[in-house]
Formats: structure tokens, C-alpha cells, sequence
């Protein structure tokens, strides 16, 4: 890959891209009118809305693939298994290091502005669908096809291939790394275990130069996300509305995964001690443009 290639795609082209839906999104009320003249359920709405919003963001990704003629396959390199037990340790330790952040924000804010963390971080469309004590299989089906699916490869192309490499290759590769977790994490509802979640992703990517393995992991992540609601859901039945006070009373969570975040992160440091190998390469090109450079020693 060229840097005249990756020069001529504008980084903010695909911040507004994604960001565009969240003010604007085309086709909502013709959506409305469809559920409804079809007698479709109010949940449906809620299931269709994110496809939407993913096939605008991937048509408009798609055309500015086209327009400067970005070869994928820089991308998309084959992984090899071995790269996967590290990557999988990163990820498990990402989803604590979340859990953790999310109480650590929230928790207290929600005794101060309540109302803001019920709308920002509680009141969130349900993973799960059902309907009157019952599950609708196809509702349920695309449900999850978008967050395990969807979700992780739009994310991951855009943020962590797209962004990464022009902003990589523009500000150096550390800049771009914050500045795209950054984005990430006030995407998502957990701004900060998003962002972290994000930064790691990054990692993975340019240890392994290839966005299959953060997919592949993001993909994970998002299915325990959403096997945790399945659990909730079977314990405590269809009927059970998820509310701020549960929230608050289960802070006991919030602090098991800090303390497994703690304790995971000391038998790191004991295992690798001072050193650790750690490459800031995109494919491609290393970081100062000359390629097969040898990783830094941190």
C-alpha cells in the first residue's frame, strides 16, 4: 500500500460516515410505515433500525473504498492459529477491564445524575427480543447476526483499519491509536471500557497485520455480551425489566472484575518482568515508512 493511496482518503470522511446515522438516518419513517402496514410488533422497529444504519455506513465505506481504490487485501491477510491464545488473553482481560470502568463511571454518577445514566447507559435497546413470554426466532436471529456479526466487522474496518492507517500514516501510529479508541469509546454507551477495549483491538491488529483477529475478537466479546443476557433472561424470566436500582445494587460486580483486572495484570508483569516485545507497525509499512523494520523494545 502506497502512501499517496491511503493520503488521498481524508480520515474524517469516515468519522463522519459514522457518525452521519446518529443525526440523520434515511429511510427511518418509510421503516415505520412498513412495520406497520405489515402488522409488525413495536420490536421490530428496534431490530431494523440497526440494519439501516450498518447498510448506509457500509454503502458509504463501500463507495470511498471504490473512489480511492484501497486494496483489501492489505487488510485482510490470512491469520494463523497461533496468534489467536494471546490475542483471546487480551480480549478476556479487555472485557473485565470494561465491566470494571463501566461501575467505576456510572456507579457513582448514578446517585448524582440518575437520569443520565438510565438514558445513556440503562435504558438500552434489549439484546434479547421477546414478546409477550415469547422469543420471535427471526427477531432474535438478526439480533444477534448484528452484534456478533455486523457489528464487529463495520467497527473494526473503520476504526481499526481505515483510521488507524490514514491517521497512522499522517500522525504516527500512537496518536492514532488514541485518537481511534478514542471515537470508539463515545460510540458505545462505556465510554471508557469502550476506548481501552479499542486500543487493545488496535494492538492486535498491528501484532498480527491482519483485522480477521480483532474481528474474530470483537466477534467473541460482543457473543458473551450476549450469552450473559441469555442467562439473565432464563433467570429471571421475560418480564424482568432491567432498572438503575439493579444496576446500583450490583456493584459487587463491578468490583470483582477491578480486582481480576488488578491481579491479571500482576501475573503479566511478573511473567514478562521489565521487557516485552511490542510492534507499532502498520501492514505495509513500518513507522517511519521504510518496511520490515524490527520491532521496538518497550
Amino acid at each position: 500500500m502506497t502512501d499517496n493511496q491511503l493520503f488521498l482518503l481524508q480520515g474524517r470522511y469516515v468519522v463522519l460516515i459514522w457518525l452521519l446515522p446518529w443525526f440523520y438516518l434515511p429511510g427511518l419513517e418509510l421503516l415505520d410505515e412498513l412495520i406497520w402496514q405489515a402488522g409488525g410488533a413495536d420490536y421490530w422497529f428496534d431490530v431494523l433500525y440497526y440494519y439501516l444504519y450498518a447498510a448506509l455506513v457500509i454503502l458509504l465505506l463501500g463507495l470511498l473504498i471504490v473512489w480511492h481504490r484501497l486494496p483489501l487485501q492489505v487488510f485482510f491477510s490470512p491469520p494463523t492459529a497461533s496468534q489467536f491464545p494471546q490475542a483471546l488473553a487480551l480480549t478476556g482481560f479487555s472485557f473485565f477491564f470494561s465491566m470494571a470502568a463501566a461501575y467505576a463511571l456510572f456507579y457513582p454518577l448514578s446517585f448524582v445524575v440518575p437520569e443520565l445514566v438510565n438514558y445513556w447507559y440503562i435504558n438500552l435497546p434489549p439484546l434479547i427480543v421477546h414478546d409477550q413470554g415469547s422469543y420471535p426466532l427471526l427477531a432474535n436471529l438478526l439480533s444477534v447476526i448484528s452484534l456478533v456479526v455486523i457489528a464487529p466487522v463495520t467497527e473494526e474496518f473503520a476504526f481499526r483499519g481505515l483510521l488507524l492507517h490514514r491517521w497512522g500514516q499522517k500522525y504516527g501510529v500512537l496518536p492514532a491509536i488514541l485518537w481511534s479508541s478514542f471515537l470508539f469509546g463515545i460510540a458505545h454507551p462505556d465510554p471508557i471500557g469502550a476506548a481501552f477495549f479499542g486500543a487493545a483491538m488496535c494492538l492486535l491488529y498491528l501484532q498480527t497485520k491482519t483485522l480477521w483477529v480483532p474481528i474474530i475478537c470483537h466477534a467473541l466479546n460482543n457473543l458473551v455480551v450476549w450469552l450473559i443476557s441469555v442467562g439473565y433472561e432464563i433467570w429471571l424470566g421475560p418480564e424482568y425489566y432491567y432498572t438503575l436500582e439493579d444496576f446500583q445494587k450490583e456493584w459487587a460486580w463491578g468490583l470483582g472484575a477491578g480486582v481480576i483486572c488488578v491481579v491479571w495484570a500482576g501475573v503479566i508483569i511478573k511473567r514478562t518482568g521489565k521487557k516485552f516485545t511490542l510492534v507499532l507497525e502498520l501492514p505495509g509499512q513500518s513507522l517511519d515508512g521504510n518496511s520490515h523494520t524490527p520491532p521496538a523494545e518497550q
